[in-house]
């Protein structure tokens, strides 16, 4: 006989997850393990094994007590997590409430089957913020997709599931605030690098097509050993065994390091740099003329006419236009990742050209004993210490003249906004302080992106199993699938690595299919100017509408109207061009977000303000776009 309170909730259920709604109904539940019971106000309650699932006092006033300690409950951009749903006392307090999304996660799949067939949740599941699951995979999936990167996540849950889940809802914890923070990291990445990446990508597109590829020397070091030096703590504890022992291994360093190893004498093989912004600062007074330099396409222009041994290009599969480089050099990029870290780059470059053992060094991806980099590296003035008033980590500077020097490049070190350039990079760092196990089990400070670091490090490593990973940054965050080694010992015994000569091969490309997809490219940026360029002529007339008449009147809405329509063509039209994505993407965005902020700006004074915030996010990409066309036209 059909239950039909399972029936309904199964099928809306399948209205986003239809497998898990299928597994629910081939369930053979074991009788004995959920019992139902009422409490002395006529509640029910479920038992699991025995256990009360709800309190014993009052399971809906037990639900609305965890429900009201929560801030901002309608907050739209926040998303609940409801850990455990037993028979959805707090899932339906939270649905009731909340005008954000509701996740409600059940590990428990033989649960959901018995309280689905005894409780009618149909019309909660078939609201469109109301989604069950019951795995971390699909839980971070649900957030990557519906999730920004304005979105707050909460994860509230009842004390039964604590003493039952404990370790398991800690851990769900940790993958929300670790995705979250990817997806910010990511967000951020874009916004902030996107422009000048694809700037630099179309300035610099003549000589990208005539430098040779990492992949023009693969396994040119098959068999033999690797040592990556990043600027982590723990460099300064084995400059002197990396001297002791240079011979016996191919050295790659990424860009904060090479201070500190120039500083002892030491010459790299291999530098590596994923730099978009001018980051000279790293590098300024160091002999790089016996180096080969490993860097990404969109690299800043100082790199490109740096002296060096030899230079290769790594198209990385994931980074700006990289996919686009791709296709108009008819080369498969498929499978290479830099994924944010220039660290990952040298990993990626070792293993291309045949390196059998790969050693970390310096890549402490946390902070330990209040440093945040080795002594001598280019970032060595930073320090993270506990705040007694706070009880939270903080990152400040030892030496602020010394860290601005090094921070920036010496044209702008001078420049009237250097200051506040600094002080929002250190505003930034303090944003995204996190924990993260360290090598002897305890918690240390980092960054959010460097715990992101180390779970790509721990995929490369689940990728790469014939590889002999090891980790030398003695002291430094645990990462998963690289053995933990003093670097004395991981190298001793290796032989010395004779000398090899390295012959660029110079990379053949369709001339033709370039010359014809720079064309293309710059048909699209003139179109894109046209727009912007209207764009920006009625918001110039739109301030001076509103200047005159004091208000957002009927007239300026009109105007208004015109900007919106024409930025809405160029996103519908133009944004499946990744130049024109990475280029004005987050203008455009700001500039919407910002007509959010003017229908409650508190009065005209500030309703002005961002009006002519708004010239600004229309002005930068159109100048942008001009400098793009011109760039790729036959000058």
């Amino acid at each position: 006989m059909e239950n039909k309170v399972l029936s309904a909730n199964l099928k809306a259920l399948e209205r986003y997850d239809k497998a898990l709604a299928d597994e629910i109904l081939r369930i053979n539940i074991t009788k004995s393990k959920f019992d139902l019971f009422q409490n002395k106000n006529g509640e029910y309650n479920l038992l699991k094994n025995s256990f009360a699932l709800h309190s014993l006092e009052g399971a809906q006033i037990e639900a609305q007590k965890i429900v009201n300690k929560i801030e901002d409950i309608e907050d739209k951009n926040t998303f609940r997590i409801v850990w455990g749903l037993g028979l959805g006392y707090l899932a339906d307090e939270f649905i009731a409430k909340s005008k954000g999304t509701v996740i409600i996660f059940e590990p428990d799949i033989e649960l959901l089957r018995a309280v689905f067939e005894v409780v009618e949740f149909e019309k909660n599941l078939q609201k469109t913020n109301v989604f069950v699951t019951n795995n971390n995979e699909k839980l971070l999936k649900m957030l990557d997709i519906l999730a920004d990167r304005e979105t707050k996540i909460t994860v509230s849950f009842l004390s039964s599931y604590l003493a039952l889940y404990k370790n398991e809802i800690y851990k769900t914890a940790g993958l929300v605030e670790r995705t979250r923070g990817e997806k910010q990291a990511n967000i951020n990445t874009i916004n902030r690098l996107g422009p000048i990446s694809c700037l630099n990508t179309i300035s610099n597109i003549d000589k990208i097509s005539s430098c040779a590829l990492v992949s023009s020397i693969k396994d040119i070091y098959k068999g033999k050993t690797a040592l990556i030096a990043s600027a982590g703590p723990s460099l300064t504890q084995n400059i002197e065994t990396i001297k002791k022992y240079r011979e016996k291994f191919i050295l790659f360093a990424v860009g904060p390091s090479l201070r500190l190893l120039d500083k002892n004498g030491i010459k790299p093989d291999f530098l590596c740099m994923v730099e978009a912004a001018d980051t000279s600062a790293q590098i300024e007074g160091i002999d790089t003329g016996d180096v080969n330099l490993i860097f990404e396409p969109f690299s800043n222009s100082y790199l490109w006419n740096l002296k060096t041994k030899n230079k290769f290009l790594f198209f990385s599969e994931n980074n700006f236009l990289n996919d686009w480089l791709g296709n108009v050099l008819n080369i498969n990029i498929k499978g290479n990742k830099t994924v944010g870290t220039v660290s990952y780059l040298a990993l990626s470059s070792a293993k291309t050209l045949g390196f059998k053992k790969i050693i970390l060094c310096g890549q402490d991806l946390a902070f330990k004993d209040g440093k945040c980099y080795a002594k001598g590296s280019a970032y060595e003035d930073l320090e993270c210490t506990l705040n007694p008033d706070t009880n939270k980590y903080e990152i400040t500077v030892k030496d602020y003249k010394s860290y601005k020097h090094k921070l920036l490049s010496k044209r702008m070190v001078d420049n009237e906004n250097a200051d506040y350039y600094v002080k929002n990079y250190l505003k930034r760092l303090n944003s995204t302080i996190y924990s993260v196990p360290g090598q002897d089990g305890r918690m240390l400070p980092t960054q959010a992106c460097y715990a992101i670091f180390i779970k790509h490090f721990e995929t490369f490593a689940a990728e790469n199993k014939n590889l002999e990973l090891i980790n030398s940054s003695t002291g430094g965050a645990q990462i998963l699938g690289y053995k933990n080694m003093p670097l004395e010992e991981a190298i001793k015994d290796d032989l010395n690595i004779e000398p090899v000569q390295i012959n660029i091969k110079a990379a053949r490309y369709d001339e033709e299919k370039i010359k014809s997809e720079k064309q293309s490219a710059r048909r699209i940026f003139n179109e894109v100017i046209n727009f912007f360029a209207q764009a920006h002529k009625h918001q110039e007339d739109l301030i001076k509408e509103i200047s005159m008449r004091k208000s957002l009147n009927a007239s300026a809405q009109k105007i208004q109207e015109k900007i919106t329509e024409l930025l809405r063509t160029v996103i519908k039209k133009y944004y499946k061009y990744p130049f024109i994505m990475f280029l004005c993407a987050s203008y455009t965005n700001r500039y919407f977000d910002n007509l959010e902020k003017i229908k409650n700006a508190p009065d005209f004074g500030c309703m002005q303000k961002l009006q002519k915030q708004n010239l600004i996010f229309l002005q930068v990409p159109l100048k942008w776009c001009r400098k793009c066309s011109f760039d790729l036209s036959d000058k």
